[in-house]
């Protein structure tokens, strides 16, 4: 697997920047695109294209030796599944949820289970032999959530065909998809990820903590889909376990704190643009984590489920403040991407585009202002540090 390829990832972030700034211009330019169906490919590239090609890349590069690469046909798995996101990324920018955009969507989640059985397959002997590795439980357990997740879209079709989109039948199944991916599969995986990284460069850490860690954060996630549905008629009957899940939840994260602090001495050590992004997605993540445990009380329901921008502004903490700044952090930690001068100047486009942008759409959905040309700039900036990333040189070797 060549770490070149995480361009391809990073093209994929381009596209959906560049697709969320479309959309925020759409009450000031006309544009030949239905707002629906650029909604679903900015959705599915920034899922298929940006985040699962690059753990794809990541975790095939960090826990499974070089002949297990070429025996597992990995190269392969990785180069079909582009041209599936592609296909992916048109059909449903031109048509929606139709014929073309149904079959290039089977199609990935087929080329999914490949990866993931044999995924399973190749890492089961590292396992027996670091049974104790704690970044290959989070991968393996993220693996397992994201196997999870693929049963939704079936139900979804399904429902559908029957006439039943829109129902509560039916966006429940949406919130499964939803949660296992981005509450399991994602951040199990970065999470690995991270762990990963401070047993590569041989970091001190509780390791007994660390385990603490990982089981609050098992034994709560399908328990925290009910955190989900909390704005259903239902919620009565789910109350309990979204409860004790959230409670579960910020357990465990006093656990993590105390894992981070104790490598406070190694992280202030690291290059300024891994500590840009790395303590903007620990810090995105203990915010995330309190949020689900505020949504529980009846007096932040009317926020948490009944405003967009709110919505909107939690699920872009978790996918672009948690996950993709933490898979940016990465990507430089690894050298995948050179520190220069273009890196540096993209990096902080970024970020100030998403931190501004999540400060406009978190106040505007409590009706403190709706600044909506803002929001169109600083979502611009986001998509042009992007592209400045994307266009920066990389590295020139393999590591």
């Amino acid at each position: 697997m060549n770490s070149k390829w995480s361009k391809i990832s990073l093209f994929f972030l381009f596209y959906v920047a560049l697709v969320g700034t479309l959309m925020r211009a759409i009450s000031y330019v006309r544009l030949p695109f239905q707002y629906d169906h650029l909604v679903h490919s900015h959705s599915h590239v920034a899922f298929q294209g940006w985040i699962y090609t690059l753990l794809m890349l990541f975790t095939t590069r960090l826990f499974l030796t070089k002949e297990q690469i070429r025996k597992g046909k990995y190269s392969l798995q990785f180069k079909i599944t582009v041209l599936i996101i592609v296909g992916v990324l048109v059909s449903f920018a031109l048509q929606g949820y139709a014929l073309y955009s149904i079959i290039f969507s089977s199609l990935f989640q087929l080329l999914n289970y490949w990866f993931i059985f044999r995924f399973f397959k190749d890492s089961k002997k590292k396992e027996r032999a670091t049974p104790y590795s704690i970044s290959l439980r989070f991968i393996r357990t993220g693996f397992w959530l994201g196997l999870l997740s693929t049963l939704a879209p079936w139900g979804i079709g399904i429902l559908a065909a029957k006439g039943l989109a829109g129902t509560e039948a039916y966006h429940s199944f949406v919130y499964f998809f939803l949660h296992f991916q981005y509450n399991g599969w994602f951040l199990f995986a970065v999470l690995g990820l991270f762990f990963k990284q401070l047993e590569m460069e041989q970091v001190p850490f509780d390791r007994k903590k660390a385990r603490y860690f990982y089981l609050m954060f098992t034994w709560a996630v399908i328990p925290a889909y009910s955190l989900s549905l909390l704005g259903m008629s239902f919620k009565g009957l789910i109350m309990i376990p979204a409860v004790l899940s959230a409670g579960i939840q910020l357990l465990g994260l006093v656990f993590f704190w105390q894992i981070l602090r104790g490598a406070g001495v190694w992280f202030l050590k690291k290059p300024p643009l891994y500590k840009l992004f790395m303590f903007t997605a620990l810090a995105s993540f203990f915010i995330k984590v309190a949020l689900q445990f505020m949504s529980v009380f009846p007096v932040f329901e009317a926020y948490a489920f009944g405003s967009k921008n709110v919505i909107l502004a939690y699920l872009h903490l978790s996918l672009i403040g948690v996950i993709s700044f933490m898979l940016m952090a990465l990507l430089i930690q690894f050298k995948w991407i050179k520190t220069n001068m273009f890196t540096v100047v993209g990096s902080i486009f970024l970020f100030l585009g998403f931190v501004v942008s999540e400060a406009i759409l978190a106040l505007s959905g409590i009706g403190v202002f709706q600044l909506y040309t803002s929001l169109l700039i600083f979502s611009a900036a986001m998509a042009l540090g992007i592209l400045i990333l994307l266009l920066s040189p990389y590295k020139t070797r393999e590591s």
